[in-house]
């Protein structure tokens, strides 16, 4: 009896596992397919960049750290444009095609397409060492580095060409004074690449609050939980403003959405941030926040 009662227990687990898992699955690749496309391009020159600087401007580091961001953040799905990335694509197809694989490499006309491209654009750059004698002393030098880096994005829908959103980005670095025994050299590249994953982060969220604004998922007493876990850029003691969208805002001439007139309902304190939820405090409560009112950093 002790024997089929525990076949009864196996053949139970194997049908709950057989039942369960498949649809866990589904619903893992449908929230997978629902995430938006994103790609990046290589950051453009713009006018206000010395031709100096130009050696010191890494592009290549500037588009890594995009896209390590992007994927960080989890909510989109990333695709490369990176010209070395798709040359080596297109020769794992043509391989595909030979009798040595099984031939499941994507064709050329079935690389997915990406919703939306993001076309960074280096407006300034500064990155040097300033250097001048200590007084009285001889070969001895106070030496400060310094640097600043400023990018406006463009995300361009691409199904319909409309510019969907426009990003100012900014990061700069100053260092403290330091006593050297030389005048030459210039800033260590350990700088450019904070400042680019500064300036990536940027990015990141002002894309995130474009495509998925913050919400308020649900509210307790003076407690409220938001859409936004430890990947959304926000830390603790953040003030946030809540707003209740209003009616939809339409050009006259164009009959294009400009959007919702919003009203500012209150303000909520960040206590708690879990992996994929924010829980933040109330503490200004004008028109009675509610679940599903959109959440802004101040």
């Amino acid at each position: 009896m002790k024997y089929m009662s525990n076949i009864k227990e196996l053949y139970f687990f194997t049908a709950i596992t057989f039942i369960v898992f498949p649809m866990y699955s589904a619903e893992v690749m449908a929230e997978s397919l629902a995430k938006p496309r994103v790609a990046i391009m290589e950051a453009e020159v713009g006018e206000g960049v010395s031709n100096n600087l130009l050696k010191q401007l890494n592009l290549s580091t500037v588009l890594s750290e995009m896209e390590a961001a992007i994927q960080k953040n989890r909510k989109f799905e990333l695709l490369s444009r990176k010209k070395d990335v798709l040359q080596k694509i297109r020769t794992e197809q043509e391989f595909s095609k030979s009798n040595l694989t099984k031939g499941n490499a994507a064709n050329e006309s079935e690389i997915e397409n990406a919703n939306y491209l993001i076309i960074p654009t280096v407006q300034d750059f500064k990155f040097y060492r300033s250097v001048k004698p200590v007084p009285n002393l001889v070969n001895k030098y106070i030496r400060k580095d310094s640097g600043m880096l400023e990018i406006n994005v463009q995300v361009i829908d691409t199904s319909t060409s409309s510019i969907k959103a426009t990003f100012y980005l900014k990061s700069m670095f100053a260092t403290k004074d330091k006593i050297v025994n030389a005048r030459g050299g210039s800033p260590s590249s350990v700088y450019f690449t904070k400042m680019a994953k500064s300036v990536s982060s940027q990015m990141t969220d002002q894309l995130t609050s474009a495509v998925f604004p913050m919400r308020i998922l649900n509210i307790q007493d003076l407690q409220v939980w938001i859409n936004r876990g430890n990947d959304g850029g926000l830390k603790k003691g953040d003030v946030l403003h809540v707003f209740r969208p209003g009616v939809e805002l339409v050009d006259p001439d164009t009959g294009e959405v400009l959007g919702s007139a919003e009203t500012n309902i209150g303000k909520i304190k960040v206590t708690q941030i879990n992996p994929k939820f924010t829980i933040a405090n109330v503490i200004a409560n004008d028109g009675e926040i509610q679940k599903g009112d959109i959440v802004r950093k101040q």
